[in-house]
């Protein structure tokens, strides 16, 4: 190979390596698929089953402003029923972005779940929705126990192993409404030991910090869940969603199973 063709090839590779997820006027294969997987937080309960508090898709409605305003290409992917199988009540309101209504509310949330109910289904989700990013938050079910920890490592292998080039998101969970330090040591094993060991491996993934979306001035305030103990109100899931927004920005390279990888940036 001559110095040309080299240099060719060589720039060729380093194009590639610089787009993860372009905005839909640089696009020109199919969205990006967003896997959002969780527990009740994730599916977006208020203060369930009495639905005072309207229910408005939790985080993922704000997510999904901030990527259609930003000029993304991306579809929610996910079949979790919830909540409106009425499994802890239906919601009673009309929600302001009804995301059902543009085919986007798709997740795979489930009210109650643990990291060990997350483990047991997740090769199945992976396989039968195709991500090409995943959102994963979970362990508050757990408490931040050390088995969440050990499910979480293994979910995250489990993911990888189903589809290595896909793109991992792990959130450090948010508060319980009254403290809870084995939630606060649960989130720095996630963001000095978990991750990195990952990264480590050359994996597509990060962290991003969702606990601090429940606090004020340093401590956790109650005045922003919606049921008292642990279901985030609207500001918190406003705050949460631009948090992952951010996180999907600073995603070094995300996977989307056409072999090329593309870069999230703004327009």
């Amino acid at each position: 190979m001559n110095v040309s063709s080299w240099l060719a090839h060589w720039t060729a590779v380093c194009l590639a390596g610089l787009f993860a997820l372009a905005p839909a006027s640089a696009q020109t294969d199919k969205p990006v698929r967003i896997l959002c997987v969780g527990d009740s937080i994730t599916a977006g309960y208020t203060d369930n089953p009495k639905w005072q508090v309207p229910f408005e898709f939790g985080y993922r409605s704000g997510l999904y402003s901030r990527l259609l305003k930003g000029g993304y290409r991306f579809q929610f992917v996910g079949s979790s029923p919830q909540p409106w199988n009425g499994a802890s009540g239906k919601p009673v309101n009309d929600p302001v972005l009804d995301l059902r209504k543009l085919d986007q509310d798709h997740h795979r949330g489930y009210g109650g779940a643990s990291t060990a109910a997350i483990l047991a289904g997740i090769r199945n989700w992976i396989a039968a929705d195709d991500p090409d990013l995943v959102l994963l938050m979970i362990g508050i079910n757990d408490g931040g126990s050390q088995a969440a920890r050990e499910n979480l490592g293994k979910i995250l292998q489990a993911v990888f192993a189903a589809k290595p080039g896909v793109g991992i998101i792990v959130a450090q969970i948010t508060p319980k409404a009254k403290f809870v330090q084995a939630i606060v040591d649960y989130n720095t094993y996630i963001r000095e030991t978990l991750v990195p060991s990952f990264q480590a491996q050359g994996k597509r993934i990060t962290t991003v910090d969702q606990y601090a979306n429940l606090l004020k001035d340093g401590a956790i305030d109650r005045s922003l869940f919606s049921n008292g103990i642990n279901h985030p109100g609207a500001v918190a899931y406003e705050r949460m969603a631009q948090t992952w927004y951010e996180g999907i920005r600073a995603l070094p390279l995300v996977g989307t199973g056409s072999g090329v990888p593309r870069k999230l940036e703004e327009k």
